[in-house]
């Protein structure tokens, strides 16, 4: 069941998916035959996040889909202990399904590459190609055959589950602390816009049972390596070495994988730099060839 307008060329509309009886939020925008893509914003974001992205996407003619990831932005609160890539990939398709789309390109940012990768398994005709923005998935590199990318993705999965422990006991601070200090950096509080505080700050109670669901069922080598849509990894030439090392695990396993790296004077502020998006579009212009 979906409630929800055909999309116009407006945007900022907010529409309804119903999956399991509970409401999630989207925006769709651009014309109705033209080739979609659906965006997945960052853990602790929403979809204003990804708006230069669908402002570029709109322009080039594409028809964009923005959810909100469960338990973000107007997307309701996650009521069990647990919130797989399954069941976000599970939502993803429920809004798709609400628009009336059988095939899509995917573009995840972040911690949403699990989705997007999740998304691609379980539904390999659907997904059209995948393109992963500086992808955050520590777990892949626990076991690394390098002693310092095992140690880095060792160190980051800790972190994580570490913040999914402190969030289940009440510890919201603590648990932003130990995401965003792995992901940002010490200080993160004043180094990131008040848009983005206000919605980690709006995601940040239903962070425990994401984390748990990634620790529970993370992307695993023998998953990626089935995953066969043509993806394009975008990463910079300064990225931090948890990203470095996942971009080149993930180039290794994925069949039809290629590698865009932006110039480090290109590289602006966060994953959607305008440089970013320039590669982002590119990619899409490609896998749809």
């Amino acid at each position: 069941m979906a409630l929800h307008a055909q999309p116009t060329g407006g945007v900022d509309i907010t529409r309804f998916a119903v999956r399991d009886g509970q409401r999630l939020s989207y925006e769709s925008s651009g014309a109705t035959d033209a080739i979609p893509v659906v965006a997945l914003h960052d853990l602790l974001g929403d979809r204003a996040q990804l708006a230069p992205l669908r402002d570029r996407l709109l322009a080039a003619g594409w028809r964009v889909t923005l959810p909100d990831a469960r338990g973000h932005g107007a997307s309701p609160t996650i009521s069990s202990r647990i919130y797989p890539p399954t069941q976000l990939a599970a939502d993803t398709l429920a809004i798709l399904d609400a628009e009336g789309l059988s095939s899509f390109h995917v573009v995840a940012i972040g911690w949403s590459a699990a989705t997007a990768l999740t998304l691609a398994a379980i539904g390999p005709r659907q997904v059209s190609s995948l393109v992963l923005v500086a992808p955050y998935l520590p777990t892949l590199l626990v076991d690394h055959s390098g002693a310092e990318a095992s140690e880095v993705g060792a160190a980051h999965a800790s972190a994580l589950r570490e913040a999914a422990t402190a969030a289940s006991k009440g510890l919201t601070d603590r648990a932003l602390d130990l995401v965003l200090d792995a992901r940002v950096g010490a200080g993160w509080q004043s180094r990131l816009s008040r848009p983005r505080l206000g919605a980690i700050r709006r995601a940040a109670a239903n962070l425990g049972p994401l984390l748990a669901g990634v620790d529970a069922s993370p992307p695993n080598h023998d998953a990626v390596r089935h995953v066969s849509a043509p993806t394009t990894l975008v990463t910079s030439a300064v990225a931090p070495p948890v990203e470095r090392w996942t971009v080149d695990t993930l180039a290794l396993l994925l069949p039809r994988a290629r590698v865009a790296t932006i110039p480090a004077d290109q590289t602006g502020d966060g994953p959607l730099s305008p440089a970013r998006i320039d590669a982002i579009a590119q990619a899409l212009a490609d896998g749809d060839q």
